[in-house]
């Protein structure tokens, strides 16, 4: 089979880890990464057959490139997106989509009306262990979903191109999406920071159908690195660690119980219950190794992309919302 000729525009915090999966013929995945774009050289040296453009045109101009991995400032992806998209070109570009919802809406509709694909890096997606939480959710294992409780702290990196809502709860918003299958009713905000324009520290609250509550508390001046979801049924309750190097998912069968009070049928009482843990074994291959594989497959149309230009728009939607919510003083806004 053809190898897919793709181009990287941004090679820094994030998108050295593109970079990295590229063996020294610029090869991965079967992939040849012809071109690698910064505003500034690489600091390590690049695969031997990879060119450095020094600017967007080289790779816009040159027929060969089918792709374009964007991992740039998020102010930058608009801009860049829609010139890759007119030189037509596949894009797979870092989260969030964009900064406003119009933007994303836009960019979706060019890639339709081009015909290509517009992959957006929710890269939790693509992690196995969240992946078999979502298959035990659906499977009915914990019983009705109830609630979803995420923290996702560490000290730094600080940002000041955006705030940690924009930056970590992002990721929490479609993990939340795609755990529970639908977006959320309404969301408030609380946050704050040392800078005046980018709050540091911030929790998100969404309310979903079916009466399920999820929160997201997210801080990049935490001393202590945390990456973790719970998530509760009406049966069992499961915990996601991405930071255990080997126990990513723990399944506690605990719950609370609510059963008729003899004494007046109208009234509930509350019990728990107390059963096993169980930690299950899981494939713990990288998940940016299986998202840009899965990006690749998709430009060869072997496989439906599982987050596309519409997923990236639900996900800018409710950060508008939740930047609405905090210029409401924290209201509850509706979607």
């Amino acid at each position: 089979m053809q190898k897919t000729i793709v181009a990287l525009i941004g090679c820094g915090y994030w998108g050295k880890n593109y970079l990295n999966l590229f063996n020294n013929d610029g090869v991965f995945g079967g992939a040849f990464l012809k071109y690698v774009h910064d505003l500034n050289p690489p600091t390590k040296s690049l695969p031997k057959e990879v060119t450095f453009a020094k600017d967007i045109a080289t790779i816009l101009n040159d027929s060969d490139v089918q792709a374009v991995i964007i991992a740039t400032p998020t102010k930058t992806h608009f801009d860049i997106a829609s010139q890759v998209l007119k030189a037509g070109k596949h894009v797979l570009i870092e989260k969030p989509l964009t900064l406003h919802l119009d933007e994303s809406e836009k960019l979706n509709e060019m890639a339709k009306s081009m015909r290509k694909i517009l992959m957006v890096g929710h890269i939790f997606k693509y992690n196995h262990a969240l992946r078999e939480l979502k298959r035990r959710i659906d499977a009915g294992e914990i019983g009705d979903l109830r609630y979803i409780d995420a923290r996702r702290v560490a000290l730094g990196p600080v940002r000041y191109d955006a705030s940690a809502l924009w930056d970590l709860i992002s990721h929490e918003v479609y993990i939340f999406m795609y755990l529970v299958g639908s977006a959320p009713i309404s969301v408030n905000y609380s946050g704050g920071g040392y800078m005046d324009t980018i709050d540091e520290i911030v929790s998100v609250n969404m309310k979903f159908p079916r009466k399920i509550f999820a929160s997201a508390y997210a801080n990049w001046a935490h001393p202590v690195k945390e990456r973790r979801i719970v998530v509760g049924g009406t049966k069992k309750a499961i915990v996601f660690d991405d930071v255990n190097p080997s126990e990513k998912l723990t399944i506690y069968d605990r719950s609370i119980e609510y059963l008729p009070n003899p004494n007046n049928f109208s009234e509930f009482q509350a019990g728990t219950r107390e059963g096993d843990i169980l930690i299950p074994k899981i494939n713990l291959s990288q998940p940016l190794v299986t998202e840009v594989e899965h990006f690749f497959k998709c430009i060869q149309g072997t496989e439906t992309c599982m987050s596309d230009g519409q997923d990236g728009i639900n996900v800018v939607k409710v950060l508008e919302a939740a930047e609405k919510s905090k210029k409401l003083g924290g209201a509850e806004v509706f979607l």
